[in-house]
């Protein structure tokens, strides 16, 4: 990146007034001009820090927003730059009372929400053998996704008999652990972070007082990443930017690779249609890659249809031409890989310069092996491992105890360390809390007080809960850590022989500490448990001289010296599971996506065979790149054009229109199902509806001069 901005990149920061999509390619400098953009909004134009709000997707990149404002503007650096849910818990801590729920309503992980739908089930007596925890949650966070207008209000309204009966009618096992999850939620406060973002539509939508306060603190808003947003995401901008009207998006649709969680692409591409007199600046020049690397992403997102065409170029001085090398098997592959590495390790370069980038997480094994025999030294960055352990989720669980008091977090704490209280004990309090519509801490408490519990490590737990529950305020978040450690359970991991564990704590404390000494100032108890709460697994990469593997997904955002891309192999890059032409190209973008992390070194390799079997043949994606850029190795080749395998046409039809089918004659799309790929039709000539594919040969009824439903 250059030290200043360019002149494109000038005219867009100083061009601050109504709706504006900024459409840029790999390594153009997005983060760049949108914090110089924020800069010159405070410091050119003397905006109120605090009426500019800056959105993004990860904690990550959050921080380094922060940190790059921060050295533009100094203390002045006081608007809001942060994650869309964690702009949301900031809302909701300030209008909680108007859903009726505490101020210290605690914000659950998916981990917290699977031992949710555990506990559920376990109080229903269903088994989990057929279907599993993780499964009763996706059908869950489906069911949110699509029917917020219904349940939000079930969890927040101020009387809670509706849920209550919904509960006790419900008849089919998805409802029941539905409504009893539901129901759990209200009676804690737990909100999930899809609960976040639809608990505050909901507030705007249905109280306008709300609505105009936030409007008016949201004077310029920003969003970094738009490609990636959802639906719900970009109502939550449209809301913000109702008043003022200065909506600012930076993105790539080429990188739009997160389908899965609700993001669309056309809310990048059909910006200017959703705000219409939207201004364009475009920022088609790549400072990261080489020439050759960029010809090589030019000629692959070509094949898509669906995007804005873009011809991204640099100035960077040339390099080598990517590479391309098929080998017999995946193992070989693999260790053509490390050959490639300890080449240039020998050459003088660092582990640490090289990426290898999968498609999936099952492709890390042969990769590991090779890794291994030839000694070179990686690390699989997978999400949120270190957070994700047992001792650093207990020490969270304990920090959340003393801020809210909620039953998951006592069931999760009471017995770690062992205090003498197993399971039985437990279902009797919990009956006991039941019956007298308490939490479990305060039914604990109400057995000490009438003599029926006397164990002194029960009393020293009540005793040492309660006691910093009444004072959580008075210290920072680093003493609140070393204070519920001395609890007991850092005593107890002493003890282990494994003394990983009682470091990865050692390691909590240290970064919290770090973390307030970064703010200069100590971090509320209630902002520190959201920060780790929305933590996602790009924010976990401590820095180590090794070799990273990684997915794809996961390396969004990153740039390395050398990438290898392995694994091009029909079935894996393309997935087999793609069933559209929407599917399709999203999976070309995420292929983009990884060659555009490459900066000087960008190597592509497939196999004929994995173990025994062979493979489907190489991916259909390296035929969309012209075979010239690349330097083919030893015999490799790339195959002629064809389309992929069992891929289908996306839907083109919506609901309410009127079609033709060659054998049910006239009717009308009254459903559209995404994941069976059907359109439920009703027909004229027909009792019921039928589900017909989307590749059927449909025509459109109001194409003919008559007979059109009524």
């Amino acid at each position: 990146m250059p030290l200043e901005p360019t002149r494109e990149q000038q005219q867009m920061i100083e061009s601050t007034e109504g709706y504006q999509r900024c459409a840029a390619v790999p390594g153009s400098g997005k983060t760049f001009c949108l914090t110089r953009r924020i800069a010159y909004l405070i410091t050119e134009l003397y905006i109120d820090p605090s009426s500019i709000i800056g959105l993004t997707f990860t904690n990550k990149a959050a921080s380094s927003m922060r940190r790059r404002l921060r050295d533009l503007v100094g203390d002045e650096c006081s608007c809001f730059m942060g994650t869309f849910h964690g702009f949301c818990n900031m809302i909701l801590r300030e209008e909680s009372h108007r859903l009726n729920w505490p101020k210290t309503f605690s914000i659950i992980d998916t981990a917290d929400q699977t031992d949710l739908v555990r506990q559920t089930a376990e109080e229903l007596g269903l088994d989990l053998k057929d279907i599993t925890a993780q499964k009763y949650l996706e059908q869950i966070q489906e069911y949110k996704l699509s029917h917020e207008a219904l349940y939000v209000p079930l969890i927040t309204g101020p009387d809670k008999k509706p849920l209550e009966d919904l509960a006790d009618s419900a008849s089919d096992n998805f409802s029941r652990v539905f409504y009893l999850y539901l129901l759990r939620q209200r009676d804690h406060a737990l909100a999930d972070f899809t609960d976040l973002i639809h608990m505050v539509l909901y507030l705007f939508r249905t109280n306008p007082e709300v609505l105009e306060t936030w409007q008016e603190h949201c004077q310029y808003v920003l969003c970094d990443e738009f490609q990636d947003v959802s639906k719900d995401q970009q109502e939550l901008l449209t809301f913000l930017s109702g008043k003022y009207h200065n909506l600012f998006v930076i993105g790539d649709d080429d990188q739009n690779i997160y389908g899965w969680r609700g993001s669309r692409v056309e809310y990048m591409i059909g910006f200017d249609s959703q705000y219409p007199g939207a201004r364009d600046f475009p920022l088609y020049e790549n400072f990261r890659s080489t020439p050759e690397i960029v010809a090589v992403a030019n000629s692959l997102i070509r094949a898509n249809q669906n995007r804005i065409e873009k011809a991204m170029f640099t100035n960077n001085p040339h390099g080598e031409k990517p590479s391309y090398n098929c080998l017999p098997t995946e193992k070989e592959e693999a260790l053509w890989i490390a050959a490639q590495i300890l080449a240039d390790t020998g050459a003088g370069q660092k582990w640490q310069d090289h990426a290898v980038l999968v498609r999936a997480a099952s492709q890390t094994r042969a990769l590991e092996e090779a890794f291994i025999e030839k000694k070179v030294p990686y690390k699989i960055l997978s999400g949120a491992r270190f957070y994700g352990s047992e001792e650093i989720r207990t020490v969270l669980s304990y920090l959340r105890m003393i801020y809210s008091l909620n039953d998951m977090d006592f069931e999760k704490t009471i017995n770690r360390p062992r205090r003498g209280f197993g399971k039985k004990s437990l279902e009797n309090l919990k009956a006991l809390a039941k019956a007298k519509d308490m939490k479990l801490i305060d039914a604990l408490g109400s057995q000490i007080l009438e003599g029926k519990i006397r164990k002194g490590p029960l009393l020293k737990y009540y005793q040492d809960i309660m006691g910093l529950h009444a004072e959580y305020e008075k210290h920072s978040s680093a003493e609140l850590t070393d204070m519920v450690l001395d609890f007991g359970y850092r005593e107890e991991l002493k003890k282990d022989v494994d003394q990983s564990r009682l470091d990865n704590v050692t390691e909590l404390l240290n970064a919290i500490t770090a973390m307030e000494k970064e703010n200069e100032e100590p971090i509320p108890l209630s902002d520190l448990l959201a920060h780790f709460a929305l933590f996602s697994g790009q924010d976990d990469d401590a820095e180590r001289n090794a070799v990273k593997i990684m997915t794809i997904h996961t390396a969004k955002g990153l740039e390395f010296d050398t990438v290898f891309v392995n694994g091009l192999v029909e079935g894996v890059f393309p997935s087999r599971k793609l069933r559209n032409q929407d599917q399709m190209e999203e999976e070309r973008r995420l292929f983009y996506v990884a060659v555009t992390r490459a900066r000087r070194n960008l190597y592509l390799s497939s196999y004929r065979a994995r173990g025994l079997l062979p493979a489907e043949g190489q991916s259909s994606f390296l035929q969309d790149i012209d075979p010239s850029l690349l330097t083919m190795v030893g015999n490799s080749y790339i195959g002629r054009p064809g389309a992929s395998q069992g891929v289908l046409e996306k839907t083109e039809f919506a609901l309410g229109d009127r079609v033709i089918h060659k054998g049910f004659g006239r009717g009308k799309i009254v459903g559209i199902n995404e994941k069976s790929l059907t359109y439920e039709v009703d027909f004229e000539q027909l009792e019921g509806t039928r589900r017909i594919l989307f590749r059927a040969k449909m025509t459109r009824a109001d194409q003919e001069q008559s007979g059109n439903l009524e």
